[in-house]
């Protein structure tokens, strides 16, 4: 247990800033499910049955999630779409499983040669086929992995990976708190695009969540990129003249703004099982995305879920920029409602 811990925190000594478009595979950073999505899409530390969350911090997932299959679609930017699926099964003597397909297609697109030429059309798309495990050690310790074997295709170009997640979920129950680490995103390149192997996108990230003991509300606070300290880049349109002297004078952000880039705060109130609605903001996602001229809602998601029947419905719109956001869909159900019910008839 010692050993993991200090395994996860030296891991960042090792790593390099990966942030805008350093690394490949940049789709794994994608979150489908409307439920988490609609809390910052950052909600490690939720200890909610819900395999949603599972998918990403496996250490979550638990024997209660057994027979879940959960599925969503996104909506996303630039016509962007995205889907997935999952399903999760515990072994009494092993220990509970997920199997998770990724897939994400970017449409079609115009083929030209290097004088404009348009020379017919291409695709491109990304897929992950992810199978995760959890052990539970008692009612205070979990720990998880998943691994992610990563295809992607761009018209003629094409290229293999393997990637891990590994986490481990801390819960006090009479509390009702809880506390996750969890490693995103460890691996490599099998075949390349061309001749250099590039890095994954690699992200450590340490949530907080705690539920009142009289208010069906749950808060969350998730540190994220902490294998990168300064998440601060030089915006060439930040900058004032000096009236007086006219130099140029950059505005480059603070300590303090550095620090926020790197929180996610989320929330959900949920009075029942049958109703939730959730809220997220994200600093960073406000301070990349954000306009001076005009205000935006960007860095704000929201969403709500209901059950009807035996399923369970998801929403949540992600505000991203004024140009456009993503409304997700999730949907959710448990094949072993349908047994219970196919052995009540009998």
């Amino acid at each position: 247990m010692r050993k993991l811990f200090i395994f996860l925190c030296l891991v960042p000594l090792f790593a390099q800033a990966q942030l805008g478009g350093r690394t490949t595979y940049q789709f794994l950073n994608n979150i489908a499910s409307a439920r988490v999505a609609g809390q910052g899409s950052n909600a490690i530390a939720n200890t909610v049955e819900d395999l949603n969350f599972a998918l990403y911090n496996p250490s979550l997932l638990r024997k209660e999630m057994s027979g879940q299959i959960t599925s969503s679609f996104v909506d996303y930017v630039a016509d962007i779409r995205f889907a997935d699926i999952a399903y999760a099964q515990n072994f009494d003597s092993v220990g509970t499983f997920f199997l998770q397909l990724q897939y994400f297609d970017y449409g079609e697109f115009d083929r030209a040669n290097v004088i404009g030429i348009r020379q017919g059309t291409f695709t491109g798309n990304d897929m992950a086929v992810n199978i995760g495990y959890s052990y539970r050690l008692d009612s205070t310790w979990s720990f998880g992995a998943t691994m992610k074997v990563i295809n992607s295709v761009y018209d003629t170009w094409s290229s293999w990976g393997l990637a891990w997640d590994a986490g481990v979920t801390y819960q006090i129950p009479k509390r009702r708190i809880a506390v996750a680490l969890v490693m995103k995103n460890a691996g490599f390149q099998l075949n390349p695009y061309a001749d250099v192997k590039e890095d994954l996108p690699f992200e450590l990230q340490l949530g907080f969540s705690n539920r009142f003991e009289h208010m069906p509300l749950r808060w969350q606070i998730t540190l994220e990129h902490l294998e990168s300290f300064d998440l601060r880049y030089t915006d060439p349109t930040a900058f004032t003249v000096n009236q007086f002297t006219g130099e140029v004078e950059e505005n480059f952000p603070s300590i303090w703004n550095n620090l926020l880039r790197h929180v996610v705060i989320g929330a959900e109130f949920a009075p029942s099982e049958s109703f939730n609605l959730q809220f997220g903001y994200s600093f960073r996602r406000r301070q990349e995305l954000n306009l001076d001229s005009r205000r935006t809602v960007a860095g704000f998601s929201v969403g709500g879920g209901i059950r009807i029947s035996k399923f369970y419905l998801h929403y949540s719109r992600n505000m991203y920029h004024i140009a456009g956001g993503a409304n997700q869909l999730t949907l959710r159900t448990s094949l072993d409602e349908f047994r219970k019910k196919k052995n009540e008839g009998d």
